[in-house]
């Protein structure tokens, strides 16, 4: 059931995002077309070049909204890195053709006109404070870091676990009591499998409140294991008390990783760049995008 809902909530997301791209492709495409057109129509020096200008800062927009949606999708840190610097290079052009555009807007412009790049110039400053977190914060990957620590490490240690209690309790004599001994072995294999469970979820889980039941759900989990281990630890004879003591280590060093799992998984890098990219950078950056539009229509009217 749970792996039906996060393939819903995956493709939801990609949908969402493949949208936003080719929304992005549009206005790339748009911005060129109205800046060849408009051109034709309208004449003088300073139309034509507040023309293009508005033409190139629309494309630019788009070029960095392209990459920094690639940035929040990588989920290699080099690649992501790349990404935004590649963001912040096309929002760099579209903040020095903004120094420009408001020069000669100073100087020719309508009341109306410098209203709109007086607009654009708010917007502008919401949007690269919202780029400043979100692409530091899709730099960081941390929950995909946390995912593949719980997938390997914690896997592997869980593994190593598991084997240690078998052999612990293969040849243990008369029946009665190895049965006694597998019931508490199984039950340690259980709580483990539940910790294992709770990380991926405190990765998945957005909400802090969320994350903090699951934190106290794996520690009442983990009270299970030692108990369940030290009840094995004083049943075992000499001969098979090296596996109890390698189950014991091992499980130490599980909960380490998963203290590491927990601190990438609450600093949720990959979840909130995903809600900014797809809620208030969205918001700003169409806003941006309306008032370019609405400057190159004034543009376009001047003789």
């Amino acid at each position: 059931m749970m792996k039906a809902d996060e393939k819903e909530a995956g493709k939801s997301i990609g949908l969402a995002w493949a949208a936003s791209l080719v929304a992005t492709a549009l206005i790339t495409l748009l911005a060129s077309f109205w800046f060849q057109s408009a051109s034709i129509m309208s004449g003088g020096a300073a139309g034509s070049q507040k023309l293009a200008l508005l033409a190139d800062m629309r494309m630019n927009l788009a070029r960095s909204a392209e990459k920094e949606k690639s940035a929040v999708l990588s989920a290699n840190d080099g690649d992501a890195a790349g990404f935004a610097e590649q963001s912040k290079a096309a929002a760099s052009k579209v903040g020095r053709d903004q120094k420009k555009l408001e020069a000669v807007s100073e100087q020719s412009g309508s009341e109306k006109e410098k209203e709109l790049v007086a607009k654009f110039g708010a917007s502008w400053t919401e949007l690269q404070q919202i780029d400043a977190g979100l692409l530091e914060s899709a730099m960081q990957n941390t929950n995909v870091k946390a995912l593949d620590l719980s997938s390997t490490i914690g896997a592997e240690l869980q593994q190593k676990i598991d084997g240690n209690l078998a052999k612990l309790t293969a040849k243990v004599k008369p029946e009665w009591r190895k049965a006694q001994m597998e019931k508490i072995a199984t039950d340690a294999k259980i709580a483990i499998r539940n910790i294992a469970l709770f990380q991926t979820r405190h990765i998945d889980a957005a909400p802090e409140a969320d994350k903090k039941a699951l934190e106290a759900s794996i520690l009442a989990e983990q009270s299970k294991v030692s108990t369940a281990l030290k009840s094995l630890e004083k049943m075992t004879g000499k001969k098979s008390r090296v596996y109890i003591r390698e189950a014991t280590t091992d499980f130490g060093e599980f909960m380490r990783v998963n203290a590491e799992i927990t601190r990438l998984s609450t600093l949720n890098t990959n979840k909130r760049a995903a809600a900014l990219s797809l809620g208030k950078k969205r918001k700003a950056e169409a806003e941006c995008d309306r008032t370019l539009e609405a400057l190159q229509k004034l543009a376009a009217k001047k003789p």
